[in-house]
């Protein structure tokens, strides 16, 4: 496939080095993961949007992004995980824009958009684009959180592919501080009443559940900073003596079983050191001050 492709690309450079810029209007040509289209003058000093439905994208320059006509090409990619190296859920194929004409000027940027009904369909989450660019994977998130695609402007040449990421800083360092005395939090992501569960990552076999029921850590002051524990919430994961750990925080739906069992208010079940994977350490109430 890949052959393929860069032989098609190499002859649509020859030919329009041969007989110049094409004019007519966008025209396609199109092989299996593979388009390319004709851009005459017709398309300079205006916005303007291709649409490849059949690729689940979008193409769009503004009036300054392309400078003299040329060649553009659309190339995807199979990929065979399901996710990618940076650990995010990826959807539908990668993609990569390429640009061959006879001018000594090139198009270095335009927006993409990718798109797949799945993408960013669960709770705190959304759809964002992942850049490969000579050599370096980027994150970009988009200027507005739609489910189903993503919009960003990318790199000519870049390779792109859409990802499903977190709409919360789901790692990153837990403080504590002494406040209720209860199994709560301060988060800047997540507003009050919602339950998360916060993992200690060193020992993924520690736990806590807890409502979230205050405003911060400030993320400009503390960019590493993922949640802060009530200290009754650290203890129960880790020494207080060690002032921050490093943890995984993931916010829980309504049914889940650890926000069922941190609603059960019947049962005052002990602080562990240790519990089986993926269960959950419930810190017992503390007089009535579970009331957040």
């Amino acid at each position: 496939m890949r052959k393929a492709s860069h032989f098609i690309l190499i002859s649509a450079s020859l030919l329009f080095l041969a007989w110049g810029v094409k004019v007519a209007p966008a025209v396609a040509a199109e092989t299996s993961g593979y388009k390319q289209f004709f851009l005459d003058q017709g398309f300079l000093g205006r916005d303007f949007a291709l649409d490849v439905d059949d690729f689940n994208l979008k193409i769009s320059f503004n009036k300054s992004d392309i400078p003299q006509p040329g060649v553009l090409h659309v190339i995807t990619e199979s990929v065979s995980s399901a996710t990618t190296t940076s650990g995010y859920k990826r959807f539908g194929s990668d993609v990569r824009i390429e640009w061959t004409t006879n001018a000594a000027d090139l198009p270095k940027n335009f927006t993409l958009t990718l798109k797949d009904p799945a993408c960013g369909a669960l709770s705190w989450h959304e759809c964002a684009l992942e850049e490969v660019f000579q050599g370096k994977a980027t994150i970009i998130h988009p200027k507005q959180s739609v489910v189903g695609s993503a919009q960003a402007q990318v790199h000519m040449g870049a390779m792109v592919r859409l990802v499903d990421i977190p709409k919360y800083m789901s790692e990153g360092y837990a403080s504590w501080y002494a406040y209720k005395r209860c199994p709560c939090a301060a988060s800047p992501d997540f507003p009050k009443g919602t339950l998360v569960r916060v993992t200690k990552l060193s020992e993924p076999v520690k736990s806590i559940v807890v409502k979230i029921n205050d405003f911060g850590p400030e993320r400009d002051l503390f960019p590493e900073r993922a949640i802060d524990l009530d200290k009754v919430a650290f203890a129960a994961l880790a020494s207080t003596g060690a002032g921050v750990m490093y943890v995984r925080v993931e916010p829980l739906a309504s049914d889940d079983p650890d926000a069922l069992a941190y609603g059960n208010k019947t049962t005052t079940p002990a602080v562990v050191a240790t519990v089986a994977p993926k269960s959950t350490v419930i810190v017992p109430k503390a007089q009535d001050e579970w009331a957040l």
